[in-house]
């Protein structure tokens, strides 16, 4: 028989039980689909989680100081003279003091954990914000002694209710328990980091206050040296030469310094890429875990093609009484499993696509369909039906005639 003829048979034995097909393909298309929209949700989500990191993080680097060399001394740490003598190197985009601290914020007399970025004007430049309600630090506001912050969006929605309700508003910080707080005025409201993963897991109230405070009021408010910091934020003048950068830098203050080998550079882009890989393998453990109905369906799909090989043992004795060989009754039963694979897999990625829309929709994320998934859905679907149907195509092309004959 040749290759058309078997097809032709194929078809019109699996058309001629339509019910009992679709009930078969029901079990892939489930697979299918589940493999496509968890998939794309998954590469949606990590790349909306991501996408703002990535852009922060690019071309930029910290430096730290070495506290366990032998050399260190109080004079090794950075200053404003220190901040001042790199860009004046012009060989960076911007260089900045990066100070972080942990915080207590009161409001209506409840405490709040909280992380403060002490802000310079151009730590904004390297590490921009964007603002969705208010307005940023003003220049003369970087050297002022007045009490102000900038909000995350997520903390002035917990706090207050809205964005635009939180300006002009005061939050009482404080960095010791036992000590009373100061009074700042909240002049804006950035866009939060944590959004994304809000949106995903839906954590919003667990999440710390972030706020954005000016270097010299923070400096004076909590007692510390305002002109002594333990890391610089530096921006490289092309992201491409990253390494480049980060040894001038190094070089510069070990020059400036008398200092070997105390000073520590690190790419923030690499604590992004860290964080992508688990994020990558979250992912990948979903799809497969989801792939495992793939499995069911296949053995679904055996079950039904043996039933058909018991129900088709007479017409297997007559088309071999009429000639046909061992080898086109096993093509012709691998064929049809081969069919109703494909079928329930081209199915099952229409399928999924509209899942993974619909749930982007209500996750609040754009699912990333990419045509690898499909072709790995697709060619998961022939394997599973060649798999799972010769076992059946064999028992079939084994029957002895006379004996398929007689089969009542």
């Amino acid at each position: 028989m040749s290759f058309f003829d078997i097809l032709k048979g194929s078809l019109a034995t699996l058309k001629a039980n339509k019910l009992r097909t679709l009930l078969t393909m029901l079990g892939i298309i489930i697979g299918i689909s589940s493999v496509i929209a968890m998939w794309a949700i998954g590469d949606g989500g990590r790349d909306n989680i991501l996408g703002d990191l990535k852009k922060i993080g690019y071309g930029k680097f910290t430096v730290t100081i070495d506290y366990k060399n032998e050399d260190f001394k109080y004079s090794n740490y950075f200053t404003m003279q220190t901040v001042e003598m790199l860009k004046a190197s012009n060989k960076f985009k911007g260089v900045a003091a990066s100070i972080e601290d942990r915080f207590r914020i009161m409001k209506d007399k409840r405490s709040y954990f909280s992380f403060g970025t002490v802000s310079t004007e151009d730590y904004e430049k390297i590490s921009p914000v964007t603002m969705i309600s208010g307005r940023n630090f003003l220049p003369f506001e970087y050297e002022s002694n007045e009490r102000i912050i900038t909000l995350d969006s997520m903390s002035a929605k917990k706090l207050f209710g809205d964005a635009k309700l939180a300006l002009g508003q005061y939050l009482e910080i404080s960095k010791d328990r036992k000590k009373a707080g100061h009074s700042y005025k909240i002049v804006g409201v950035f866009k939060s980091p944590y959004e994304s993963f809000d949106r995903l897991f839906g954590e919003g109230d667990n999440f710390p206050v972030l706020f954005r405070i000016p270097y010299k009021a923070y400096a004076i408010s909590f007692n510390q040296d305002p002109d002594v910091f333990d890391t610089l934020l530096v921006e490289a003048k092309n992201g491409n030469e990253l390494t480049e950068s980060m040894l001038e830098a190094k070089n510069i203050l070990e020059f400036n310094k008398n200092s070997k080998n105390l000073y520590v550079t690190n790419a923030l882009s690499t604590d992004i890429e860290s964080f992508d890989k688990i994020l990558s393998t979250l992912s990948l453990f979903v799809t497969l875990a989801a792939s495992i109905s793939l499995l069911v369906g296949g053995i679904g799909v055996m079950n039904i093609m043996l039933v058909t090989v018991v129900e088709r043992t007479k017409e297997i004795g007559i088309r071999k009484a009429l000639g046909a060989k061992n080898r086109d009754i096993l093509k012709q039963f691998l064929f049809e499993s081969i069919i109703l694979t494909v079928l329930g897999g081209l199915v099952g990625i229409l399928v999924g696509i509209l899942f993974g829309l619909l749930a982007g929709i209500v996750m609040g994320i754009r699912p990333i369909f990419s045509l690898t998934s499909i072709i790995v859905s697709l060619s998961i679907s022939v394997i599973v039906g060649i798999i799972f149907g010769v076992s059946p195509a064999r028992r079939a092309a084994k029957l002895n005639p006379i004996d398929a004959l007689r089969t009542e």
